[in-house]
């Protein structure tokens, strides 16, 4: 997969400097970079937000290692979890396309004044790498349901 021309020209969507002998430290089992996604947010609420549908694309990188998982989006960081952490079963993993990557989550049970699903899909070549080593850790399979559809 192509690398994002934002990351080719200023380095957006890498893993950053300070943070990459950490999670060698830790062990990186699968990462990428540079690759190109979309943050969409269906349906959420929360203090001084709230979005109906919002879709805004991204160059970023996702990383694996043997204790968490790091999503960080042109630099600024989306995801922090710890495998420890049990929340981690509350995220949902699925290749709903061939390089395609779906990170999935209701908000609330990441932050308890938001609810709304959140989704990050990735473009990346590593896709099942990224899904297997997921899943192996707790993470369920499949999308995660979107609260509204229930209450109707």
């Amino acid at each position: 997969m192509k690398k994002t021309l934002l990351y080719r020209l200023l380095g957006l969507g890498s893993v950053p400097k300070k943070l990459l002998p950490l999670l060698e430290q830790e062990g990186i089992v699968v990462y990428d970079e540079g690759m190109s996604g979309w943050f969409i947010a269906k349906h959420v609420n929360g203090p001084g937000k709230r979005y109906r549908h919002r879709s805004e694309g991204f160059s970023g990188c996702l990383v694996v290692t043997k204790e968490r998982l790091i999503c960080y989006t042109y630099g600024k960081r989306q995801i922090n979890i710890s495998f420890e952490d049990p929340k981690i079963a509350n995220l949902y993993v699925d290749i709903p396309k061939e390089e395609k990557l779906c990170l999935s989550f209701e908000s609330s049970d990441f932050q308890e004044a938001w609810n709304g699903l959140i989704e990050f899909r990735f473009n990346t070549t590593k896709a099942h790498q990224f899904r297997e080593a997921l899943i192996e850790i707790g993470v369920q399979q499949g999308a995660a349901p979107d609260p509204r559809s229930s209450r109707q």
